[in-house]
């Protein structure tokens, strides 16, 4: 029973150990925007500064997972367009929000947040990503149905040790129309009929940093030359 016993700690904390060495903790900054009702196709309109937290854990050189926390704002006026509908409904909204996701990416070259840069070969990649998430939005009344779905692209480089430097830009489809207070068509009972749902999407650039190293990022397990090896 002991042995048991200690056979399943002991496994148990050498996957915890390989868990940890594949994990990357980080933070965001970048900017938050809107479309809808009142902003139909511009991109950046109304950028306000938005910021996150990142947790990836890298099962392959292809494919992460990751849980992104972000907090950024969303506005819009119909005053900042000239054309008929929204001059003649003048509506406008501001609004803060806590967006919560998790995800999945795929690198589209083999990549490696190595602790030993000198010898990392697969240092830059690009990147897309999908996943499932769900916002708390301040701001906005008769607001429902929080979930959304995440996805974008991206591109990262690992700088130097177990740092990596990324940029990516990412939209949330969601499931309702009333992040800005605009319901374009609705019934007698004010409920939508047709479900020109509002998006907003997050841009900026992130850092993460390796937890711990694996063996192959140790200086140990390089070959410097005719066979001789550095030291961790």
């Amino acid at each position: 029973m002991k042995r048991n016993l200690l056979l399943f700690l002991f496994i148990f904390s050498a996957n915890l150990l390989i868990g940890q060495s594949r994990t990357e903790l980080g933070v965001a900054l970048g900017t938050s925007y809107y479309q809808g009702d009142i902003n139909h196709s511009r991109i950046f309109y109304s950028p306000s500064m938005a910021y996150g937290v990142i947790l990836k854990y890298n099962f392959s050189n292809h494919l992460t997972t990751s849980i992104k926390g972000f907090y950024g704002k969303l506005s819009g006026s119909d005053s900042d367009f000239s054309n008929m509908e929204n001059q003649l409904r003048g509506a406008s909204f501001s609004a803060s929000l806590i967006d919560v996701s998790a995800l999945v990416e795929f690198n589209f070259l083999p990549y490696t947040s190595s602790g030993y840069i000198k010898k990392n070969k697969h240092r830059f990649t690009p990147f897309i990503f999908i996943g499932i998430g769900g916002n708390y939005i301040f701001g906005t009344s008769g607001f429902e149905n929080p979930i959304t779905i995440p996805f974008g692209i991206g591109i990262k480089y690992n700088i130097f040790e177990r740092l990596t430097l990324g940029l990516e830009w990412s939209y949330r489809k969601t499931f309702n129309d009333q992040i800005d207070g605009v319901i374009t068509f609705q019934d007698v009972n004010n409920t939508p009929v047709i479900h020109n749902d509002d998006w907003y999407s997050f841009c900026g650039v992130f850092i993460t940093y390796k937890l711990f190293r694996e063996k192959f990022d140790c200086p140990t397990y390089y070959t410097l030359g005719n066979g001789f090896k550095g030291s961790d």
